[in-house]
C-alpha cells in the first residue's frame, strides 16, 4: 500500500499538469533484485489502472550513460578502500582516502565534495536548504563492485527528460545529493515534491522488511480508495466505480498543496 499510494500521487500530479506518467524500474543491483520482481510491479501497477505514458525504463539498460557520466566526473573523484567498519564511527566520511586518486581494485569512488551548498523548492516540504559538507561528505558514486551508485543512476534518468518527480519523504535526503551530481554534470534537474510516508501506528514505514502484507490485485478499486484517502482526499468509496473512473475523479481533484503533513497510519482493516 505505501508503494501504491506514492505511486497514485505521482501519477494524479502529472496527469493534472497535462503531463505524462513514466514507470522507470531501478534494477541496479541484479544480486538483489528477486526474481520476476519486476513483472509483479508492472502487473500491479496495471491491475490499479497506473500504466506508463511512455516506453516502460530500465536502470539497468543505461550503462553507458552512467559510465559516460562517470568520466565526466573524473577530475573530482577519488579512490576509496575503507571497509564499513572503518567508518561506522563518523557521521559523514572523514576524507581518509582524498589522496587515492589512481583508480585500484576493491575500491569505490568517491566525488569529492568540497564547500557546496544545495538550495531548492519542494512542492510540498517548500524551500530547502542543505550543506552536502557537513551533512553528507564525500559521496560514493561508483560501488566497490563495479556497480554505479543510486544517487548517479538517478541523477542522470532524472535529468534526462522528467519535468517532475514526486515521491516519499523516505527518499528526501538523496534530493540534494542528486541535485549537486547533476549540477557538476551541466543537466537541467526535475521540480521535486515529497510526499508523506504511510506508516504503521508506531511510525516503522510499510515495507518488505516491515512485513507490509502484498496487495491483493483483485481489489484494485478499493485498494485505490484507501490510497487516496491516506493521502487526505475526500473520498467515499463508490465499489460500483471503475478503476479508470476512480482515477479519473482523483485527477479533477487533486491538489498536492492540500496534503496531509502527516498520513493516517496504516490499517489491514482499512
Amino acid at each position: 500500500m505505501g508503494s501504491l499510494v506514492a505511486a497514485v500521487a505521482s501519477y494524479c500530479d502529472i496527469k493534472q499538469r497535462g503531463g505524462r506518467w513514466q514507470v522507470r524500474i531501478d534494477d541496479l543491483d541484479p544480486p538483489r533484485t528477486a526474481p520476476n520482481a519486476c513483472e509483479s510491479i508492472l502487473q500491479t501497477l496495471n491491475a490499479h489502472g497506473l500504466q506508463s505514458d511512455l516506453p516502460i525504463e530500465y536502470q539497468s539498460q543505461h550503462k553507458g550513460a552512467y559510465s559516460r557520466a562517470l568520466k565526466k566526473l573524473a577530475a573530482r573523484c577519488f579512490f576509496c578502500t575503507c571497509t564499513r567498519k572503518q567508518l561506522a564511527g563518523f557521521s559523514v566520511y572523514p576524507g581518509t582516502c582524498r589522496t587515492n586518486l589512481a583508480p585500484s581494485e576493491n575500491a569505490s569512488t568517491r566525488i569529492l565534495v568540497g564547500a557546496n551548498k544545495i538550495s531548492f523548492h519542494d512542492l510540498v516540504l517548500g524551500n530547502q536548504d542543505h550543506d552536502l559538507a557537513k551533512e553528507f561528505g564525500d559521496f560514493t558514486i561508483q560501488r566497490k563492485d563495479g556497480l554505479t551508485s543510486y544517487n548517479l543512476a538517478t541523477a542522470v534518468d532524472d535529468a534526462s527528460a522528467i519535468t517532475h518527480v514526486i515521491r516519499g519523504q523516505d527518499l528526501y535526503t538523496t534530493t540534494s545529493v542528486q541535485l549537486h551530481l547533476m549540477q557538476l554534470l551541466g543537466l537541467t534537474p526535475p521540480v521535486y515534491g515529497h510526499i508523506p510516508v504511510l506508516t504503521y501506528a508506531d511510525g516503522k514505514k510499510l515495507s518488505k522488511q516491515n512485513f507490509a502484507p502484498a496487495l491483493n490485485i483483485t481489489s484494485a478499486v478499493e485498494n485505490l480508495g484507501n490510497a487516496l484517502i491516506y493521502l487526505g482526499m475526500p473520498l467515499t468509496v463508490n465499489h460500483n466505480w471503475t478503476v479508470q473512473q476512480l482515477l479519473e475523479w482523483a485527477i479533477n481533484h487533486w491538489d498536492i498543496a492540500k496534503l496531509p503533513t502527516k498520513l493516517r497510519p496504516f490499517s489491514a482493516n482499512a
